[in-house]
């Protein structure tokens, strides 16, 4: 399993082609996750944990549960202001890109009276 750190968020990125594999891995490598952060005296807010199987087929069938609490999928995540998604397109990304630069424009038009250049 690889550790990604980005600021305060961790991404724990695990792959395998066997599901099954996968799965006990995620579960494995989150129980040994957990067991760190309370040796440590932190806590892991599962309610916020969530999962992204890419470019998976059966990733509905992939069910991780850690110390009797289910992870919930996420079929899109923000990462550095990037949104990605479970099949790697960038049509999420653009749209929400495309509204933040919209309302950028129309502040912009609403004051080139004030602003000489």
């Amino acid at each position: 399993m690889k550790i990604v750190l980005i600021a305060d968020d961790k991404h724990l990125v695990q792959n395998d082609n066997n599901m099954k594999k996968l799965q006990n891995s995620v579960v494995h490598e989150m129980v040994k996750v957990i067991n760190c952060l309370a040796a440590n005296k932190l806590s892991l807010s599962i309610s916020k944990t969530k999962y992204i199987a890419i470019k998976h087929v059966n990733a509905k069938s992939f069910i991780s549960n850690v110390n009797c609490n289910r992870i919930e999928r996420a079929l899109s995540c923000k990462c550095l202001g990037v949104i990605v998604d479970d099949k790697l397109s960038r049509k999420k990304n653009c749209k929400c890109l495309c509204c933040s630069i919209s309302k950028y424009v129309g502040v912009m038009y609403k004051f080139k009276h004030y602003v000489i250049l």
